[in-house]
């Protein structure tokens, strides 16, 4: 029996493929996918190129489940494309929710747990796991702990500034979408605790959200809880005495409020 390699395969042939083998309904390719019924077909026709959809699809050929959603399209200013309303909608159009990123399962449990890992030269990183209820004690330890965390690392900087980056996970219809935050330089580590201790009342998940919320503008907290952070910690490329002499001048940060 030959092998399929669906590398040399076009999205709408992906698409028909998938809905033979494995049976798929268009809703339910829809689903899979997070996009239209009527999306999908125009792929499977050519209408559409799809190519935004391939590796979704590809992985859905290869394991069965899709853990990288494609995004949805933006324009030259960075906002989402409105797409068409559902029938019966008084507005003609809607801005989406963006289903795009990566996916990661989550543990069945959901209880506290934390982490931590040693790195040649001195980077650390601490991963926290908590519920996703609000209340919830194991959610509170691990805020706790995500905020202790902070500490020591902004304590350990006698000889070199310490920047942090993050990866969230919020939970979103049973799954762990995957974020990235600060994923290209990192913040500086004391900058994150007076932002939370300044701007959000001491509350380092609101904190947390409002970065997220610069670029994904649809996060729901009540539909999708934060229920995982790691943070990478590494010594800062710009030496302390030139970040110093910034922060007495008023020249390195500027916050949004």
């Amino acid at each position: 029996m030959a092998v399929i390699d669906p590398g040399l395969m076009g999205p709408g042939e992906l698409v028909l493929h998938l809905k033979a083998v494995y049976g798929y309904t268009w809703k339910e390719l829809g689903e899979r996918l997070g996009r239209s019924e009527r999306m999908l077909r125009k792929v499977a026709t050519g209408q559409s190129r799809g190519e935004a959809y391939r590796e979704a699809l590809t992985e859905l050929f290869e394991r069965g489940e899709v853990t990288h959603m494609p995004s949805r399209r933006r324009g030259r200013d960075g906002h989402l494309v409105p797409v068409r309303a559902k029938a019966g909608v008084e507005t003609k159009t809607v801005v989406p929710e963006d289903t795009g990123g990566t996916f990661a399962r989550l543990s069945r449990r959901g209880s506290f747990h934390s982490t931590s890992t040693d790195f040649p030269g001195g980077g650390r990183q601490y991963s926290v796991q908590m519920p996703k209820t609000a209340r919830a004690k194991g959610r509170l330890a691990g805020i706790h702990e995500l905020h202790r965390r902070l500490l020591s690392i902004s304590r350990s900087q006698a000889r070199h500034d310490k920047r942090v980056k993050l990866q969230l996970v919020y939970r979103t219809d049973g799954r762990g979408r995957v974020m990235e935050i600060g994923s290209k330089s990192g913040y500086h580590a004391s900058d994150i605790l007076t932002d939370v201790r300044d701007l959000h009342g001491g509350d380092m998940v609101s904190w947390i959200v409002s970065q997220s919320r610069e670029r994904y503008e649809n996060l729901d907290l009540k539909k999708s809880p934060l229920v995982s952070v790691t943070m990478t910690v590494f010594n800062a490329i710009r030496p302390k005495p030139v970040r110093k002499a910034q922060d007495a001048a008023g020249t390195r940060r500027r916050r949004r409020r």
